[in-house]
């Protein structure tokens, strides 16, 4: 009598040591309070209020600053949605300037930002835009923001 291996559970031998999803989670994602629908426009207000005002610098770091790590996927695009008119609202010319003014932390959320513009399709028509931003993001922060990205937990 042959045992298939592959088909033995490891886990049920020594529960211990299993792991669940809920494991994985960092504790600085998982402390973090969801966002509700509310709150995620009450901010998407504020900042279409600071780009009304001309503070697109301003703006794109409240973004960035405010990501929903925790919340649903449909809160997540309607922050997406802010974020993608923020950046589609910058000139070409001031992108440099904007890229080297943010904190490293909030270099490597756009990245997740432009990452994820570039997956859904209602960015098709600002995908020129998207990778405008992500030269300069990867021409002034470098390779790291891409790495950091793809081993990052915490998605956008």
């Amino acid at each position: 009598m042959a045992v298939d291996f592959r088909r033995i559970d490891i886990d049920a031998l020594d529960p211990e040591n299993s792991v669940e999803p809920e494991d994985l989670i960092p504790p600085s994602i998982a402390n973090l309070p969801p966002l509700s629908v509310p709150e995620i426009q009450s901010i998407g207000q504020s900042i279409r209020g600071s780009l009304s005002r001309g503070d697109h610098y301003g703006a794109l770091q409240a973004a960035l600053d405010q990501p929903p790590y925790t919340s649903s996927e449909e809160i997540k695009n309607i922050h997406l949605a802010t974020v993608l008119e923020i950046l589609s609202t910058i000139k070409s010319s001031d992108m440099s300037r904007v890229v080297e003014n943010l904190s490293s932390e909030q270099r490597d959320t756009l990245i997740k930002y432009l990452y994820k513009g570039m997956s859904v399709p209602e960015s098709h028509g600002i995908s020129g835009v998207l990778l405008a931003w992500f030269e300069k993001v990867t021409e002034v922060a470098g390779l790291g923001g891409i790495v950091r990205h793809l081993s990052d937990r915490r998605t956008v």
